[in-house]
């Protein structure tokens, strides 16, 4: 009885941490991320973009200063303009600083 009851314990943790690291697993953060919504520039960072591609969380999230980011020196220097020369990505302005789209009026 008591090795039954272990093993029933045993197998429900063992689950439950299975379940639990496949959730945490999953959770990416959001597809798009907008610095500096409030400003006259806002940037868009396509964050699922970025982890689709040949980067790990790592790469970012342990090798720059990810709260910076959101600094406009950082960004245009250390952070994100860096490491798109780096890898060869675009540095254009509209890159990360999409114009806004205009309603067409009369539609």
């Amino acid at each position: 009885m008591k090795k039954s009851v272990l093993c029933a314990a045993a197998f429900t943790l063992l689950f439950g941490f299975t379940v639990a690291g496949g959730a945490m697993a999953e959770d990416k953060g959001p597809a798009e991320i907008t610095l500096n919504a409030d400003g006259k520039k806002p940037a868009v960072f396509p964050h699922a973009k970025h982890q689709s591609g040949s980067l790990t969380c790592d790469d970012c999230h342990k090798a720059l200063d990810v709260k910076q980011m959101s600094n406009k020196d950082y960004a245009h220097k250390e952070g994100c303009k860096s490491c798109h020369k780096e890898k060869g990505a675009s540095t254009s302005c509209s890159t990360c600083h999409p114009r806004k789209k205009r309603a067409i009026e009369g539609c």
